[in-house]
């Protein structure tokens, strides 16, 4: 019979797994709501430079997108079910469109990878 702690220690891995699937499943929605804003094929990247996650599940990002008009920020949220909100439970938005920059220093300003 497996100890008090090594069940405790499996649930809490079964949580971060779920948790982190979810997670996945949110950004990938965000990258879509985002691509959508845009002609077929104009976006050429979508980078989700900055998360942040609260212990009520109200999960922000901010995504740094190259496209065939410019380079621009989005803001994106989600908030569960749980949370009273005036706000869509799922949505992005346009915050800004950048100065033409080279990708050297989109790479430098967003700290991109690759």
């Amino acid at each position: 019979m497996p100890s008090l702690s090594r069940v405790a220690l499996a649930l809490t891995f079964l949580l971060a797994s779920t948790a982190g699937a979810a997670d996945e499943e949110i950004s990938k929605e965000w990258a879509r709501l985002i691509k959508a804003d845009f002609q077929d094929g104009c976006v050429s990247r979508l980078d989700e430079y900055l998360s942040t996650f609260g212990s009520n599940g109200v999960r922000l990002g901010a995504w740094l997108v190259q496209t065939c008009e410019g380079n621009f920020e989005y803001g994106a949220s989600y908030y569960p079910l749980n949370v009273r909100t005036e706000n869509k439970r799922i949505e992005v938005r346009r915050t800004q469109k950048l100065h033409p920059l080279t990708p050297e220093q989109l790479k430098k300003m967003y700290s991109l990878k690759g």
